[in-house]
């Protein structure tokens, strides 16, 4: 029978409720994602999925972070977390005590953000307010060099902001997109 000794709160049937689990859970999303990851990370990627709460998360962070099986490094120019040999070893040996399910939803928001967040590294949004809407203007980057830069003229910052959380989101799409539509491709 399974212990639960975390919160309930915040969290979806089908979550966890077990902090060895949710350690496990952690270990394992940083060892199949491949890239350091900040605390608020993956703790945005557990409460998404409703898996884990807000405090259990950071709990288990702390406990992992003092016994040594994930530790801090830093990673363009910030501290991120990395999981060590050890927990890495051990996250892959136990596995399979999760679900399936629940292991495949979180390393899929974890990949998601982390994804998001270089996006954010690597393309630049700048929203510029007029008397009468907003300019925004999108530059995708790739080695030093803009590849696109692209001005539209919408109505207000709501808007100017939805376009910017799209964008981010996938700046390679708006990019394909656009070189389709010049070759006649759409």
């Amino acid at each position: 029978m399974v212990k639960f000794d975390a919160f309930a709160g915040g969290i979806e049937i089908g979550g966890l409720r077990n902090m060895l689990e949710i350690k496990i859970l952690i270990c394992y999303i940083l060892k199949s994602v491949k890239t350091p990851m900040k605390r608020n990370q993956i703790c945005d990627s557990l409460q998404k999925t409703g898996l884990v709460n807000f405090f259990d998360t950071n709990s288990a962070i702390d406990e992992l972070l003092e016994n040594g099986t994930i530790c801090e490094q830093e990673y363009v120019g910030e501290p991120h977390l990395v999981v060590s040999p050890t927990g890495g070893n051990s996250a892959l040996a136990l596995e399979n005590t999760l679900l399936p399910g629940v292991r495949d939803k979180a390393v899929k928001a974890a990949l998601n953000i982390v994804s998001r967040a270089r996006s954010e590294r690597e393309n630049k949004v700048k929203i510029e307010k007029l008397e009468n809407g907003c300019n925004v203007t999108f530059e995708i980057q790739s080695l030093g060099e803009t590849m696109l830069s692209l001005t539209l003229n919408v109505a207000d910052v709501l808007q100017a902001e939805q376009l910017k959380d799209g964008f981010l989101d996938d700046p390679g799409a708006l990019y394909s997109d656009i070189i389709d539509r010049l070759i006649g491709e759409k």
